[in-house]
């Protein structure tokens, strides 16, 4: 059995003893270790491994634990972690980036609604821009 193999067998241990595996995937999980002495022998020192490690005593964690962690890396951070939080930290991001598409959409709208199809609002002074009637032509021809 290659290296290879027996790494891709080994990811399949805790599978194997938690009981997660398909009935096809634990026959031939057993089939390679009926087969190879290798993969046995991994699999026989991964379980001596997780029953000693199952027989260790938990303990809870003191009851000031948090605030100790909190105040031990405050004192060493000199309060980047745990400072005072900007305006940013408290709102979410999300609800800024509706405001600001919200505001665009707003000015797009005014933008297009205008006469011109610009923000730019210029005033003509009466009769400005028109032609009189009785001038055939702006520009005479040759």
């Amino acid at each position: 059995m290659t290296e290879a193999e027996l790494e891709a067998l080994e990811a399949q241990f805790s599978d194997y003893l938690d009981g997660a595996m398909s009935a096809e995937q634990r026959a031939a999980f057993e089939n390679t270790l009926a087969e190879s002495p290798e993969a046995k022998a991994a699999f026989d020192e991964f379980k001596r491994t997780v029953e000693a490690i199952s027989g260790l005593h938990k303990m809870a964690a003191p009851q000031n634990f948090e605030t100790g962690v909190e105040q031990t890396i405050h004192k060493r951070s000199a309060g980047k972690f745990f400072g005072r939080r900007a305006f940013g930290d408290r709102v979410p991001f999300e609800l800024l980036a509706i405001i600001a598409m919200a505001a665009l959409l707003g000015i797009y709208l005014w933008i297009r609604s205008s006469d011109t199809g610009s923000a730019k609002t210029e005033t003509k002074p009466d009769g400005a821009g028109q032609v009189d009637p009785a001038v055939k032509e702006a520009i005479p021809r040759p």
